[in-house]
């Protein structure tokens, strides 16, 4: 018997603003980073090491503080958790205005990390209070396609900011949208969760922290949905330090073709996540996530395994439109597969995995490369990748095929002992 859920409503005008407002802090964080590697490199004349360590100190925060983010989220609640992050980062985008030197530059990036590390588990967790179960796939998409907006537009809002007032100009941009984001905040209602007396008042404990890891683990399909999300983000943190190596070494083409790229992978990125929005319902499977993984590491190889650009460009282009079809199902498939009380551990978890998972794929790709190069170190770490989704897949082909189940019981069986 699957927990009941608490009654939520349809898609409305003020949740599509509430999203719009996230697509805006998400292309304004995604300005300032642009924005501090260049102000590290044109400002401090840093190396390539320490500008790498700009991407280090943002994503470390996920890693270090994932479950104890999702245990705070399902402690005050996701809406109370997005507000404190968009007023911490405020903070931090204005407190760049005053960075003059490189180690607060750096610290300040880590902050901008915590942040994030808090905001998006706590966004992921808010659709299944903010819309009825039939609206729930739809809704994920949506959110999702917030981080995919950003993927384009944020190195274009940072550019005109730059351009227009120096490197500061992003960080105001990045302030203005938090502040936004913290004004339509109030526009979206989220259905209550039921609780226990007194669970509010109790301090978050380590337990609770690591509550998430626990109940992933006693979930088949948590584990393989979890398991999907770190493999393809190994990819993606490999392919942080492939590509540029690849543009210049094997295609032998200007910073021109690789910023060319990543506007193609971008386009293809949001256009193929409006589809899978409007699709909802029929990607909304852990066989599509699967599938989305597997064809993933496909087109990554056909795009950094080749010497000709014409092929990067498609293959570019593919890896996109896969790339899109894992996040919004994959997060349905957690919300749907978890008691809605732990969401914000669970989805936490899993933005864990995804950091953790990037920075394990960013040193074997250093050590690939520096043994090979980057086609054959894409191959390998492709090769495995894809691999794993299909025996994640497999073990899930053969759970349907034996009708068992033991994760609805395990869901009741888990929503009783977490209440």
């Amino acid at each position: 018997m699957t927990e009941a859920r608490p009654t939520a409503t349809p898609f409305s005008t003020r949740i599509a603003v509430f999203l719009g407002a996230e697509a805006l802090s998400a292309i304004g964080s995604w300005a300032t980073i642009v924005a501090i590697w260049g102000y590290a490199k044109f400002e401090y004349d840093a190396s390539p090491a320490q500008v790498a360590l700009f991407g280090l100190a943002f994503s470390l925060p996920s890693v270090l503080l994932g479950p104890l983010t999702g245990a705070v989220i399902d402690r005050i609640g996701p809406k109370a958790t997005l507000a404190a992050a968009r007023v911490l980062g405020i903070v931090a985008s204005l407190l760049l205005l005053g960075a003059d030197d490189f180690t607060t530059l750096a610290l300040l990036s880590a902050l901008h990390g915590v942040t994030f590390a808090f905001s998006m588990p706590a966004l992921q967790s808010m659709p299944p209070r903010l819309v009825a179960d039939e609206h729930l796939a739809r809704t994920n998409a949506l959110v999702s396609l917030t981080d995919e907006l950003a993927i384009v537009f944020g190195p274009v809002a940072a550019g005109v900011s730059i351009a227009l007032f120096g490197f500061e100009g992003a960080f105001v941009f990045d302030a203005l949208t938090y502040a936004l984001g913290l004004v339509v905040l109030p526009l979206v209602r989220l259905a209550p969760v039921r609780r226990e007396d007194g669970d509010d008042d109790a301090p978050v404990r380590l337990r609770d922290a690591l509550e998430g890891l626990r109940l992933i683990s006693r979930s088949r399909v948590l584990r393989r949905t979890v398991g999907c999300t770190f493999a393809v983000h190994l990819l993606y943190g490999a392919a942080l330090l492939c590509e540029p190596i690849y543009v210049d070494d094997v295609l032998h083409r200007s910073p021109d073709v690789f910023a060319a790229l990543q506007t193609v992978f971008g386009i293809f990125l949001v256009l193929t996540g409006l589809v899978v929005a409007r699709l909802g319902e029929r990607l909304a499977s852990f066989t599509w996530v699967a599938a989305g993984v597997a064809t993933s590491s496909v087109t990554a190889i056909v795009y950094l395994g080749t010497p000709w650009v014409v092929v990067a460009f498609v293959g570019v282009a593919l890896w996109g439109m896969a790339t899109t079809v894992i996040s919004g199902p994959s997060r349905t498939v957690l919300q749907r597969s978890s008691p809605q009380r732990a969401h914000g551990r669970v989805l936490a978890t899993d933005v864990w995995a995804g950091s953790t998972g990037e920075l394990v794929g960013l040193g074997l790709a250093g050590l690939l490369v520096s043994l090979w190069s980057v086609p054959w170190a894409i191959l390998v770490l492709g090769a495995g990748v894809g691999a794993a989704a299909s025996v994640l897949w497999l073990a899930d082909r053969r759970d349907h095929a034996s009708q068992a189940p033991v994760d609805e019981q395990l869901l009741a069986a888990v929503g009783a002992e977490v209440s």
